[in-house]
């Protein structure tokens, strides 16, 4: 995976160990003594050496997460970068996220998620030897109750490299004991694990082999992928032992309606109008409206079901919604688009505070507000005005119709005799020594090779 710059690799004396005495990585001696160390279950906890360090660098991420912008990152990103460039360095950058990521920081699935997309991603042996570290297995998950924190985060690592790794990593990863700890972990961090069901469920190979544990879904259970959203092909399966009723408790609540686990380009309104949205996946999901409106005064309002990362706003059909390459609302010129989490304005991927503090938390109210005569969008947090914004305006609303503009072209005129290049001025120069005619003085000018053929200009003749 690279060449680790970290300290703890460069200091490295002639007996196998570095400055500190601690054995250095490259030392064979020392690989199984890591191993050993490594198979401890509380091998995730901040003792080891140097994993106090990249516990403070994952902790300073979580706190400019934020505000990290792709031109300048921060040198923090960068250190842990080069400490993850090796497999050593990868494990203890898991391990860290793990152990010091709190589970009531919304931001903390995104500095997950951010730093295993910046990280280089790790081989087959790499992810077994994870998996194997972290004892994945039911009895596991009921000591782990105690720590619902790393439990967590456990979930999320494991749906994001299930997702990333689709293939034989992610069939090596879901073993029997994978599946009994998901299933586990259901009633204590709910929606992350049975996100991480769903990453695994990518691949078709995961649950062809695992009829004797899984069983075919019910009837009860096909009305409740109809309540989610959910299709056929994005249908849950869990195990006999768990109950509808407990599945409800954990996903569906009274008087709402999931959108989906999937990042959809448009979704239809229901009945229930989508009124309530949730972020609890660990990835950015994206969903527009297809209705779309071109004068008068628009409202609506969104009732926040966690306080994640979400930016919630208006966009044109000019919007680019490339959401698996990062575009969402706010992040082009064509949508503005509010973040309750982070406390910012956000419009052609640039963020600006608002005029007056607005973080949001579960069960609030977000209003949006859409003013076409006065080119104004306002946002209101539980009826409060948190920003008022005409970025959306810049632009030219409505767009120009497309048949206007094909006639528009249609009636320039170009004459007869205008230059092959530039069709400004007039063709009145032929080319020495090929003959080849049709272009203009100032043409001729910036150009050595004939356009046609290719060949040395020696002279032009008007």
């Amino acid at each position: 995976m690279g060449a680790c710059h970290w300290k703890c690799c460069k200091d490295v004396d002639h007996n196998g160990t570095n400055a500190n005495g601690s054995p250095s990585v490259d030392d064979p001696a020392s690989s199984s003594s890591i191993q050993r160390i490594d198979d401890d279950p509380d091998w995730y906890l901040p003792s080891r050496k140097y994993q106090a360090k990249i516990d403070e660098l994952i902790l300073q991420t979580l706190k400019v997460i934020g505000k990290i912008g792709i031109e300048n990152p921060p040198e923090v990103l960068l250190k842990l970068h080069t400490i993850a460039d090796q497999e050593e360095g990868w494990i203890k950058v898991i391990n860290s996220m793990v152990s010091v990521i709190p589970i009531d920081n919304p931001l903390g699935p995104a500095v997950i998620v951010f730093l295993l997309d910046d990280c280089p991603l790790p081989n087959k042996d790499t992810v077994i030897r994870l998996c194997k570290m972290f004892d994945l297995s039911k009895e596991s998950s009921t000591k782990g109750r105690r720590t619902p924190c790393q439990q967590c985060n456990m979930c999320i690592i494991l749906g994001l490299l299930a997702e990333k790794l689709a293939g034989p990593s992610s069939v090596a990863m879901l073993t029997q004991g994978t599946l009994e700890y998901l299933v586990a972990n259901l009633p204590k961090v709910g929606y992350f694990a049975a996100a991480s069901f769903m990453s695994f469920q990518q691949c078709r190979f995961n649950f062809g082999n695992k009829s004797t544990f899984l069983f075919p879904p019910s009837r009860e259970f096909q009305c409740f992928n109809e309540h989610a959203s959910l299709t056929d092909e994005d249908r849950i399966v869990l195990p006999r032992h768990i109950q509808m009723e407990q599945l409800r408790n954990i996903l569906v609540q009274e008087d709402s309606c999931t959108l989906c686990f999937d990042s959809k380009a448009e979704v239809t309104l229901r009945p229930c109008g989508h009124s309530q949205a949730r972020c609890d996946a660990y990835s950015f999901e994206s969903v527009r409206c297809t209705f779309e409106v071109t004068s008068g005064v628009w409202y609506y309002e969104t009732k926040i079901r966690s306080a994640g990362v979400m930016q919630i706003g208006w966009a044109t059909k000019k919007s680019k919604f490339l959401n698996h390459e990062g575009y969402g609302i706010g992040d082009d010129e064509y949508s503005v688009a509010y973040d309750g989490c982070r406390q910012l304005i956000w419009h052609d991927a640039k963020s600006e505070d608002p005029p007056n503090e607005g973080m949001w938390h579960p069960g609030d109210i977000l209003g949006c507000l859409l003013d076409v005569e006065a080119r104004e969008s306002v946002f209101y947090l539980n009826g409060r005005v948190v920003a008022v914004t005409s970025h959306l305006f810049n632009v030219n609303l409505p767009p120009g119709e497309r048949h206007i503009q094909m006639e528009q072209l249609r009636n320039i005129l170009v004459q007869e005799d205008s230059c092959t290049l530039c069709f400004d001025s007039k063709a009145e120069v032929t080319l020495r020594p090929c003959g080849h005619s049709g272009f203009c003085k100032k043409c001729c000018v910036m150009i050595s090779e004939c356009p046609m053929c290719r060949a040395k200009i020696s002279a032009i003749e008007l």
